[in-house]
């Protein structure tokens, strides 16, 4: 799946009213339910996707998502690397990562890079995802709520720090 973001930015930006969301997952049919499930949640908009960290990166630059979902395992710059990157930024979206390898490591990984949650992409993804984004913009996906660590007392979620 391969969006022209920049094109699709420029034709949302008029009705954009919820989250702006970025997509982050190299292989094209988990973009594409990662890109239904934002877009069945409700107040989340999304602006672009993209299928390696490089890409992320620029469109972080170029979009200002306030939310990004990142895979982990991706050519060129992996999703760890990128969360890293992002969360360096004046003002870092909300990155949740989105991925297939549940091991203590990568999560460990993910949590130093500054990632706020760590949802499995096994078993019920729908509901790990957004439960997720509950947990981190309220029930109304409500713009302006300011995301935090929160432990919602499920395994996929970070600490407080």
């Amino acid at each position: 799946m391969d969006m022209n973001t920049c094109a699709h930015n420029q034709a949302e930006n008029i009705s954009i009213t919820g989250i702006k969301t970025l997509v982050v997952d190299d292989t094209p049919l988990m973009l594409k339910i990662l890109v239904q499930i934002v877009e069945d949640a409700g107040n989340f908009d999304l602006v672009g996707t993209a299928s390696d960290g490089c890409q992320a990166l620029r469109y972080v630059s170029l979009l200002s998502p306030e939310l990004v979902l990142m895979d982990v395992h991706m050519p060129r710059l992996n999703g760890i690397q990128a969360t890293r990157c992002i969360k360096q930024r004046e003002h870092p979206p909300v990155v949740i990562i989105v991925t297939s390898d549940d091991s203590p490591v990568t999560k460990s990984m993910a949590e130093k890079a500054g990632a706020d949650a760590f949802v499995i992409k096994q078993g019920n993804l729908r509901h790990r995802l957004l439960a997720a984004l509950l947990n981190l913009f309220g029930p109304n996906g409500a713009k302006g709520v300011t995301a935090q660590k929160r432990n919602c007392g499920l395994p996929c979620y970070f600490s407080p720090r």
